[in-house]
């Protein structure tokens, strides 16, 4: 087994996010994923709103950490964590990327968690909507209680009268974002204050609950949809906002919304599809250049829409980048020891872990270095001298990975250093291995026991869909997808290795295409029985792009004025399908 080279810098982590405990309850995944909330009662003063009045939860004060003229009550000591703003992993918010949330508590205890929201100035006599969205999944078929109350203070012996009732009987499990509403005609005029109140009995065995998008307004809430886009597909730069892909390999755009009664896509007239009325699609860029995808979503009220923009770059000898499978919009996940079994690293469940880049088939290149981003390290003195190994597995035939193309061992001190850290880019340096296709980076911690003084946490993301899965790792001698494994597994790790695209893999061993044919005339190639829109490339022996562009129904005529005499290999839609002498 070969030895590779380490090189460790710790850094100061600016993600926008701090280190936090993480919660796993039973049934869902619950774990807190932005903001640490550091007191148990925090109250602060309230300032007054106009109507109609709208609250996302999305631009807390940055004093507070809550919306401007809110406040909290919340003297639990037991609670898994207070009601606060912030977001449950794996539950995305019913609009924008944050809600208010309170955590479950022990059966023995009830929970008593009050928000409160700014003084609104109501007429008397007059009746004013209150509308907002609940998740509250419960636990064994049990519903969380809560109820939304109105008074004349901020405070909970203000609170008089109940407008939303989802106490005892009335309790209902929500699994999505469910909205519920109420009606208040004040008989005098002047100041109220409304407020969400957590209270699930005592010997009750809960949940975390959500509450979203609060209103209140003198007409009845009108639902507007709501939409928010993502794709996958190919490799993602480190460096910059870019995404490498394959001759005619797609990106896979989707939407995810609320109260939607369709959805459509526009990509462009240099993308195949240029338009789709769904909410998904897989869309092939003919060219180079940023690209935007934007989805409309509709219902009898409105629209919504949200645009994707990104640079694409075609596989070229060019291309030399460290490459990766987060996009710059994918929020970062961090750690805390000991609180997260199945953290994407090195921890009580596995030692051997893997990060997946998917490649066309007949893409070769090189690797020869990689890139890992840690959150935390935590190693003692004895097992920093003991081995990593760092090895380049290529797929398998079931996607998990094969067999190992090259392995490299280490010193887990060289790479990772000698003192614990927060947050570090260390990178493994090792001798160019050529690989074909997709491939896994793979990392094995063969002589660790781990434990809570023993634990390595990688940096990963986990907002994109559940199905684009790229962490890996081995459990009890078996490779698993992570969300396979854990339903809020994260979905891909920072694991950046340098990819150096070489060529198509059969540039030297060609069979034409029957349904193609080729030909010269003077410095103009001729290509027949093409499809309109595929991509075509033209390669000189040395694996050198010369020429490319988008085909033509029946014939494309491509020009290559300009190139020395020699064998040049024509490829459309990432086949080489012939060779043609200059």
């Amino acid at each position: 087994m070969n030895k590779f080279c380490f090189a460790g810098l710790a850094m100061a982590l600016s993600l926008g996010v701090s280190a936090q405990p993480m919660y796993e309850l039973p049934r869902i995944n619950t774990l807190l994923r932005e903001r640490p909330l550091d007191s148990k009662v925090i109250c602060y003063s309230t300032a007054g709103a106009t109507l109609p009045y709208t609250e996302n939860f999305d631009t807390p004060d940055v004093s507070t950490a809550l919306p401007a003229g809110w406040s909290v009550s919340d003297a639990s000591a037991t609670a898994a964590f207070t009601i606060q703003v912030n977001a449950l992993s794996g539950i995305t918010a019913h609009s924008g990327k944050y809600y208010l949330v309170s955590g479950p508590d022990s059966r023995g205890n009830a929970r008593d968690a009050w928000a409160f929201s700014p003084a609104l100035s109501l007429e008397a006599g007059k009746p004013y909507y209150i509308a907002l969205y609940c998740f509250a999944p419960g636990y064994q078929g049990v519903a969380d209680q809560f109820e939304i109350t109105v008074g004349s203070e901020a405070s909970a012996a203000a609170q008089t009268q109940r407008l939303v009732d989802r106490t005892g009987e009335q309790a209902e499990i929500c699994t999505e974002w469910t909205k519920v509403e109420g009606v208040f005609t004040p008989e005098t005029a002047g100041e109220y204050y409304f407020a969400i109140h957590h209270c699930t009995p005592a010997w009750t065995q809960g949940n975390a609950v959500g509450f979203d998008d609060f209103t209140v307004s003198s007409e009845p809430l009108v639902e507007l949809p709501s939409v928010e886009a993502y794709y996958t597909g190919g490799l993602w730069s480190f460096t910059a906002d870019t995404v490498y892909v394959g001759d005619s390999e797609p990106l896979n755009y989707g939407a995810t919304g609320q109260n939607v009664d369709s959805y459509s896509w526009e990509f462009g007239t240099d993308a195949t599809p240029a338009s789709v009325q769904a909410a998904s699609a897989s869309v092939v860029y003919v060219t180079d250049g940023v690209k935007q995808g934007v989805v409309t979503a509709t219902n009898e009220n409105g629209t919504a829409s949200d645009t994707l923009e990104t640079g694409v770059v075609h596989l070229s000898p060019a291309v030399m980048d460290y490459v990766c499978n987060r996009r710059k919009s994918d929020e970062l996940t961090t750690y805390q020891v000991s609180e997260y079994g199945f953290m994407l690293g090195l921890n009580s469940n596995y030692t051997t872990i893997a990060e997946k880049f998917t490649l066309p088939d007949n893409a070769r290149g090189e690797v020869d270095e990689v890139v890992i981003y840690t959150y935390l390290y935590a190693l003692d003195a004895a097992n920093q001298e003991k081995s990593l190994i760092l090895s380049i597995y290529d797929e398998g035939p079931d996607g998990l990975p094969g067999e190992a193309v090259a392995s490299f061992s280490g010193r887990l001190g060289e790479l990772f250093g000698s003192e614990n850290s927060v947050g570090q880019f260390c990178t493994a340096f090792f001798p160019a291995v050529e690989v074909t296709g997709s491939f896994f980076v793979v990392l094995e911690f063969p002589e660790i026991t781990p434990d809570a003084d023993n634990m390595l946490g990688l940096v990963s993301t986990k907002s994109r869909t559940q199905d684009d899965c790229t962490a890996y790792a081995n459990y009890q001698g078996r490779w698993y997808a992570m969300n396979s494994l854990y339903g809020g597994a994260n979905l891909s790790s920072m694991i950046s290795p340098r990819y150096r695209f070489v060529a198509v893999s059969a540039v030297q061993n060609v069979a034409n295409d029957s349904a193609l044919s080729l030909s010269m005339t003077g410095e103009t190639l001729y290509i027949r029985g093409t499809v309109a829109g595929d991509l075509y490339r033209v390669f000189d022996l040395s694996g050198r792009m010369v020429a490319t562009g988008a085909t033509d129904e029946a014939e494309t005529v491509v020009s290559l004025s300009g190139l020395s005499s020699g064998v040049y290999v024509v490829c459309i839609g990432g086949r080489p399908v012939g060779k043609m002498v200059r």
